[in-house]
């Protein structure tokens, strides 16, 4: 009986465990979920304006004052918009992918290629790109292009909650499966004291 306590206890001190890294996860998930929109929004604002400066200078520079001022607030709204969509994105997303770097990564580089296509139509509309140049899938020199790890390693903040969510997950994993051998150990702790107590000396 004594045994079967002594287990009880460890089930729940690690059910306590799992709660409490359950609920750092999602705190940190959420300060990560900010953090990157706003590296993504700065990055992008950088791309866009190397894009515009180096890639199609011409292009920009056939550009009236009033029309470089409507692509540049365009871009402005544009992107503060596909940052604030990243950030809900990964606010809303389930706990299984909070706790999955893989599943985080796609859910982002999702969201990146979307915000990019609509940077490129936004091009296209404001006379930056032609609609050749937007629909060369090919040639990505003649569109704007970012990838995740651009964002992830120029931003200091990213990087951390990264990884101490990356740490969190390998802690996780490690109490579910200490909690699967507890609870194993108890039904056979179980199983022990119902043989005692219906074994009868011959």
């Amino acid at each position: 009986m004594a045994m079967l306590l002594r287990i009880d206890q460890d089930i729940q001190d690690i059910q306590k465990a799992i709660a409490d890294v359950i609920s750092r996860i999602d705190t940190i998930h959420l300060e990560y979920a900010q953090a990157i929109a706003q590296a993504a929004k700065q990055q992008i604002l950088l791309a866009t304006f190397n894009f515009c400066t180096q890639k199609r200078p011409e292009a920009f520079l056939a550009l009236s004052l009033s029309e470089r001022q409507k692509l540049q607030e365009a871009l402005r709204q544009t992107i503060q918009s596909l940052s604030d969509q990243m950030q809900k994105t990964l606010e809303e997303c389930d706990r299984e992918s909070r706790t999955n770097q893989e599943s985080l990564d796609l859910l982002l580089s999702k969201s990146l290629n979307e915000s990019m296509e609509t940077l490129n139509q936004l091009f296209v509309k404001h006379k930056i790109l032609s609609v050749d140049d937007s629909q060369a899938k090919d040639d990505k020199s003649a569109q704007i292009s970012i990838r995740l790890t651009e964002i992830e390693f120029t931003d200091r903040q990213v990087m951390s909650c990264r990884g101490e969510l990356r740490v969190l997950s390998a802690r996780l994993t490690h109490l579910h499966k200490e909690l699967e051998k507890k609870n194993q150990q108890r039904t056979i702790a179980e199983a022990e004291l119902a043989w005692r107590s219906a074994w009868i000396e011959a």
